[in-house]
């Protein structure tokens, strides 16, 4: 395969996925590690991708929050696993905050605790959690359009009503030297308030979220978790990152 033709390739492959591992560039081209490895230099160095460690991603808007129905559809497989795995740290009796946000939503199928109480400002986990029997309390405030997730200085004051034993919690981004991202310093400020206001803090995110940097950024506590896939761990978590972080990985 040209070059031309190759690089092509790699750019609508990584517009339908947004980040591809180095191994699934060499199997949708059929070329070498190395010949790959040149065509990624290349093609960050025109400014059409980006390299990051195990394999290339499209540039990201800092400050744009992509669609909730897009998010649900976008490594579905891998996020239900994530999923799971998180919807397992919450015992009985217990009282959590369950962040907006995809990977949240698909937890609540999951949740096998009784008598819990779930505090949530994503106004599309409320019917889930209804039917569930869990008792729900709804963050008011501004809602976001894209996300349907309440923000505000509502939202905020109500939060702070609350302790939970845990919180679960989305996010765009995180990376080693800048930490945990979003697009949004409304939801930053939900999100921080929440794990600050929890005895144990687990932030839920998928493969593609490494390696990615947001516009508001969202300080770590000691008690923070990250939660996210086998694949993850293998191509993204190294020494230092282990030093900032506790990380759990699923089977996948």
């Amino acid at each position: 395969m040209i070059s031309e033709k190759r690089h092509n390739l790699i750019l609508q492959e990584l517009k339908n996925k947004d980040f591809l591992t180095l191994q699934e560039l060499m199997d949708r081209t059929g070329c070498s590690s190395s010949t790959i490895r040149r065509d990624l230099s290349k093609l960050q160095q025109e400014g059409k991708l980006q390299r990051i460690h195990g394999g290339a991603t499209i540039g990201h808007n800092r400050i744009v929050e992509p669609r909730l129905k897009e998010k649900l559809t976008q490594n579905s497989q891998e996020k239900k696993e994530i999923a799971r795995q998180a919807a397992q740290q919450i015992s009985d009796n217990d009282c959590i905050f369950l962040d907006a946000g995809s990977t949240t939503l698909e937890m609540i199928p999951y949740i096998d605790a009784k008598e819990i109480i779930v505090v949530t400002n994503g106004l599309t986990h409320v019917e889930q959690l209804l039917k569930k029997g869990f008792k729900t309390l709804m963050l008011g405030g501004q809602v976001k359009a894209n996300t349907f997730a309440t923000v505000g200085s509502s939202a905020l004051e109500t939060l702070r009503r609350y302790c939970f034993d845990k919180s679960f919690i989305g996010m765009n981004g995180i990376d080693e030297k800048y930490g945990l991202t979003t697009p949004d310093e409304q939801e930053a400020l939900i999100k921080e308030t929440a794990m600050r206001l929890s005895n144990e803090s687990f932030v839920v995110v998928d493969e593609t979220k490494f390696n990615q940097v947001y516009f508001a950024r969202v300080p770590a506590r000691d008690n923070t978790q990250i939660i996210t896939s086998k694949r993850g761990i293998e191509n993204h978590v190294n020494d230092d990152f282990r030093e900032q972080y506790r990380f759990l990985g699923g089977i996948l």
